[in-house]
């Protein structure tokens, strides 16, 4: 892991490996990009100086070089992913494609909406559904 505080980044290589509850991100380079924290509390003075709350919190982690995501029953592969931390979405491009319940998507870019459980592909979509094995 390299840091840097003028950058405000963390850089990690090798095997990483990122959890955040059910969401597991895998690739070969993660790089976390840090925001300073909001003053919590609405009586914060910004011209006293103080800064009782200072403080960093990540907002967006950067995943590149075989990206594997997993979240739940669903999981996706690509080369390159961004994670939007306030937003909670992941933007997944280099050959993205998912599987989730039988069913594979791929396409140039594909967004998903970590909160609301659904994925956006733009460009050339392409679906394949699995058939039931029959004896």
């Amino acid at each position: 892991m390299t840091a840097s505080d003028e950058k405000n980044q963390a850089i990690f290589q090798g095997a990483v490996k990122m959890v955040q509850g059910e969401l597991v991100v895998h690739s070969d380079v993660m790089i976390v990009y840090f925001k300073e924290k909001a003053p919590s509390g609405a009586s914060s003075n910004p011209a006293s100086g103080a800064n009782s709350e200072s403080g960093k919190e990540i907002s967006y982690i950067e995943a590149k070089g075989r990206v594997r995501i997993e979240k739940g029953e669903s999981r996706a592969t690509s080369q390159h992913a961004l994670y939007n931390k306030a937003e909670e979405k992941i933007i997944l491009t280099g050959t993205p494609v998912a599987w989730q319940t039988g069913t594979r998507i791929s396409g140039p870019k594909m967004t998903m909406f970590l909160k609301e459980n659904r994925s956006v592909v733009e460009g050339g979509t392409r679906v394949v559904i699995e058939g039931s094995e029959q004896n």
